[in-house]
Order: structure tokens, then sequence, then C-alpha cells
């Protein structure tokens, strides 16, 4: 049979072989085309939930000035708010500056549309971190908007192989390296446009180790007294954010004792949910819960109960001890601010005399806001309060009143530690401030690593 008569023939073998290619590009587009405003065609690029379909919760936190949009990300229902921060900037034809953008649906376009018909477009897109959960959205929302500037936080990569910018989606001659300070200088000049809408700056980093990196770059608006934070510091208070409202699911997954505990939706079923969906989050494996072997949890599926991961739940909760791991989290005192444990116990412990000076200079600003990525948002917090997190990183610890994690938590990333040690991913931490050992001393026993002409700044030994 000839599929082009007088052009010749066709095997068998290589009709099949257009029809199955051809079934794989249509099921491919069906995938990816955003049919529905809450629609993610490149949910693909990073798999994890909600998947395709990404709702966006817009706050304006400061009149005419100051915007938040929110959605959910993560694995095995412990889906945490990810958040995009958008300021309007000052001048003749105003504009708008967009920190850590989240995943551009249709939904989320429409509302940045509708800021730029009153505020002007969208002249700066910064991806102030080298954290996936905001790079790989970061190219494709700079795609949307095509005259934006794009902005990276310093230490850029790529693994397993090292790739250029520009393979990672952003634009090939509208990206630019973050400049360390708005004066310009070192680093390269900042917009005009930042100074004259009171926008300044403070970059960390990056800490390059072995097959990783982290570094954020943290922006202070005088006008607001607002600090925008990406993961450096966080909030965990008992209230469920918004981004809930429109799909509860992981809630109420995480709400469960074990598998044939059904819950109804309520108000506490949901608390109860965002309390130990936040352990998840920040531990990884709470000490509260004990994971049963793989065959057992199989055999006791129960998809009439909740059909997530075919109605499997690998896990028991144990009493009520994941109210005291909570509450640990959130402290007792005034301000609360955290600093995540795999923060704390795997990477800004190996240099802590730059991580505390970054901090210093943060906390000079006079502060009113904060608005982290993730977790809560909003914060009434001040340069103080973003100081007193990194107490972990002195000989003394956190002060009285403030969130300190459970010594039993923090298992899961201790024996982390010791094999990310053995296998040398990591180095050992040097000393704490405060201590016996020198400001000189504590550089002298840090790691500074570098990476595709990157390396780790080292801070003056005086």
């Amino acid at each position: 049979m000839s599929l082009y008569p007088g052009r010749g023939y066709l095997s068998r073998r290589q009709l099949g072989e257009i029809a199955i290619g051809t079934v794989g590009l249509g099921a491919s587009y069906l995938s990816t085309r955003e049919v529905s405003p809450t629609d993610y065609g490149l949910y693909g690029v990073l798999p994890i939930g909600p998947y395709k379909r990404k709702k966006t919760i817009m706050s304006e936190i400061v009149p005419d000035r100051i915007w938040t949009f929110d959605q959910k990300f993560g694995i095995l229902n412990v889906q945490v708010p990810v958040r995009c921060v958008v300021v309007r900037l000052e001048g003749e034809r105003g504009g708008l500056f967009v920190y850590n953008p989240v995943a551009a649906t249709p939904e989320l376009v429409s509302m940045m549309r509708d800021l730029e018909s009153r505020y002007g477009p969208v002249k700066d897109i910064v991806l102030g971190t080298v954290a996936i959960e905001h790079k790989v959205y970061a190219g494709v929302f700079a795609q949307k908007f095509k005259d934006a500037r794009v902005w990276l936080q310093p230490g850029q990569y790529a693994f397993p192989t090292d790739l250029p910018n520009s393979f990672l989606g952003f634009p090939i001659g509208r990206t630019f390296d973050m400049p360390r300070t708005v004066e310009g200088g070192e680093g390269g000049e900042a917009p005009e446009e930042w100074r004259r809408s009171g926008l300044d700056l403070r970059t960390f980093g990056p800490l390059i180790s072995r097959d990783g990196a982290f570094g954020e770059t943290v922006f202070y608006h005088r006008p607001t007294k607002t600090l925008l934070v990406t993961d450096t510091v966080v909030k965990v208070t008992e209230d469920v954010p918004d981004i809930y409202e429109d799909d509860p699911a992981p809630l109420l997954y995480h709400a469960r004792d074990t598998v044939t505990d059904d819950r109804e939706d309520s108000t506490e079923t949901r608390k109860r949910g965002w309390r130990r969906l936040i352990l998840f989050a920040l531990y990884f494996n709470p000490s509260t819960i004990v994971i049963k072997d793989p065959k057992v949890a199989f055999r006791e599926r129960r998809t009439d109960i909740n059909s997530d991961f075919y109605g499997i739940y690998p896990w028991d909760w144990i009493g009520n001890g994941d109210v005291a791991s909570f509450e640990a989290l959130t402290g007792t005192g005034k301000g609360g601010l955290l600093v995540a444990p795999i923060l704390s116990k795997l990477i800004l412990n190996r240099n802590p005399i730059e991580a505390l000076d970054f901090a210093d200079e943060v906390s000079r600003w006079d502060i009113e806001r904060i608005i982290p990525s993730h977790l809560a948002n909003d914060l009434r917090a001040t340069g103080k309060d973003y100081r007193d997190a990194f107490g972990f990183l002195e000989e003394g610890g956190v002060k009285r009143g403030l969130p300190r994690p459970l010594d039993a938590d923090l298992k899961i990333l201790n024996d982390a530690e010791i094999n990310l040690l053995e296998s040398g991913a990591i180095v050992k931490c040097p000393p704490l401030p405060g201590g016996y050992a020198s400001r000189a001393d504590i550089l002298a026993e840090s790691a500074y690593n570098c990476r595709s002409g990157t390396c780790t700044p080292r801070s003056s030994p005086t």
C-alpha cells in the first residue's frame, strides 16, 4: 500500500512508527494546552504537585504599591505556598518590579496585565535565588513579558551538567547578573528606576558546594519599609494560608492519623493538616510518625477514603506529639522568624561569618514588614527580628522564646549531615562565633569553592 502514490512505499513498521509518533505528539500537545485559566502547560519541567493546575491568589499588601501572588508546590501532598512579589516603580512611565515569579498561568498573566494597564509595563524580573522551585518558573515568565530586563542571583547552576543561563530559559540580550548594590560599582549597574523608587538590595553568597549552591538577594523598599526575602527566613503560624481555600486536599490528606482515619473537612481538620504538612516540609521526616514497610502500606491502601497516591498512606502519627513539634517552630516571643532547618543544619553553618555579616547588614534597614517567598505572608517584623533568627550561628544559640526546633525532629537532618560529610558533598562546620575561636580562625576553617568562574565570597577577617 502506498501512502503517497508514485513516491514510493512505506512499510507497516514505518506506518506504525508514524502512528505512534502522531499519538505521542498529540498527547504532548494536549498535556501542554492551557484550557483553563489555572492551567500551566509546562508543568512537566518540574512535575510536582499540584501539577498542571496552579491556582493563584493575589493580595494587595500596600495599596497601589505592593502585591503578592501565591501558588502551591510540593510532593506527596506536602504542598506549601510559593510567592511572587510585585512592587510599583516610580518615575514618568512607572512600571513594575517582579521578585521571584511563580508559574505563568493564563490566570497569573491576566492579573499582571491588569496591573500593567494601571501602573505601567513589567520592567524588571528578579530571580533572587538559585533554588529550582523559583528558577524553573522565572525563565517562562520572562518569555511572557518580552521587554523586561531579567536579573539573576549569582551562582546559577544546572545539575548534573552545568549549562549557560540561556539554556535554562533566560532570554539572551536582556538577562543580567545581579548588581551587588544599587549604587553600582563591582557587580554592575542597577537600573535608575530602582534608586528612584527607593529599592535597595543585599546579596548573600553563593555558597558553593560540590553538587549545588545556596544564595539569596533580598530587596528593601524604603517608602513602605518592606523587606523582600526568598528562603532565608519564614514564619510558622497556625493560620492556614488562603491558597488552600481553593483546594484543601493536601490538608485533609495529612490530617489523618492512619490510613483508615476518614476525617470530615472542617476548620479543625484543616489546621491539623496544616500543622503536619509544615512538619513534613521543614523536617522531611517528623519524629512523631512511624513509616510503614512499603509492602504493608500498599496492602493496606484505601482508595475509598482517599484516592491520592492509590489510597496509600505510608505512615502513622503517634499521639499528639506533632503539637509540641509545631509549637517549637512558632516560638512564644515577639518576632518569631525561623531559618528553615535544612539551611541551619546543612548550609549556613558552613560559613557562619558570611551569613552573620549578611544578616547584620540587612538588620540595619528600618524594616517594619517582611514578605518571604514561602509560608506566612506580610509579616510585621523588624531588622532586629531578622537578625535574631540567625542566632543559631552563634555559640549562645537563639534567644529564649524564639523558634527552636526539637532535637528529635532534627534527627534525619543530623543523619544526612553525617552521610554528606562522609561522601564529601559538604564540608565540616567551623567553630561558631562567640566561643573560643577568633573571627580569623573561623574564616580559616570555612570552605570557599568555585564553579564556572563564580566563587563563594569571603568576609574580611577584621
